[in-house]
């Protein structure tokens, strides 16, 4: 098996994490975890691990949570898992590669002695640099539409979704007017949380702000309404 890239191997999976609308920030973190130990044992085919120290490394603290987790990457092509029946012997994992290699064209102004380095440099600044900066770029909606059907799975209107989607359309999908979101659906859910908030703040205050309609004087005209 060719050896594993190690930047090419981790860009690669950024930019399938950046693709794929399912992935959240726990499966991100065990992924990345399972790499580590990977990276640690020098790439082999498989790797045996232990449940504990993943849970450790990837900070997650229910074990019904791993289990969902590493289901998802399993079936979502991340990587395959081998569990184990045996308590004293731990799983197999496999990770699969992400680190497809492309192909350099050769650079006519340099002499053939100096086409590896001039390689290499290619490599990094045109196509390596750009990975790493698309692996990192904001991960918003593709439309209106998807925003609204999240919403209705959710339970909540189409206004809402709207409102949402142009508040955040309109300021370029990013937090504090700085940092871009890289994960509009918990977005989504944090903008729910706050709408109910406001709604539940209103509904406790009409009451006060109709009380003092109750209060008469004795010159009071009977003929108004309360």
């Amino acid at each position: 098996m060719r050896e594993v890239n190690y930047i090419r191997h981790l860009n690669g999976a950024l930019r399938k994490f950046s693709d794929d609308d399912k992935i959240s920030s726990s499966h991100r973190s065990l992924y990345l975890a399972f790499f580590e130990l990977w990276n640690q044992k020098r790439f082999p085919k498989t790797i045996m691990v232990n449940s504990k120290q993943v849970m450790a490394l990837a900070k997650i603290r229910s074990r019904t949570t791993y289990h969902k987790l590493l289901k998802d990457l399993k079936n979502w092509g991340y990587l395959q898992y081998h569990p184990s029946n045996n308590p004293q012997i731990g799983s197999l994992v496999e990770m699969f590669r992400f680190d497809a290699r492309s192909v350099q064209k050769m650079n006519k102004r340099y002499p053939v002695s100096e086409q590896s380095s001039v390689q290499k440099m290619v490599s990094f600044n045109k196509d390596n640099s750009k990975h790493i900066i698309n692996s990192y770029k904001q991960i918003g909606p593709k439309n209106e539409q998807v925003v609204i059907e999240f919403f209705k799975k959710e339970n909540k209107s189409a206004l809402e979704a709207e409102k949402f989607y142009n508040f955040y359309e309109s300021i370029g999908w990013k937090l504090n007017g700085k940092n871009p979101i890289t994960n509009w659906q918990a977005c989504a859910q944090n903008w729910m949380i706050k709408a109910d908030e406001i709604k539940h703040n209103q509904r406790v205050k009409q009451p006060g702000q109709n009380r003092n309609n109750l209060h008469t004087s004795k010159n009071k005209n009977y003929e108004e309404p309360l």
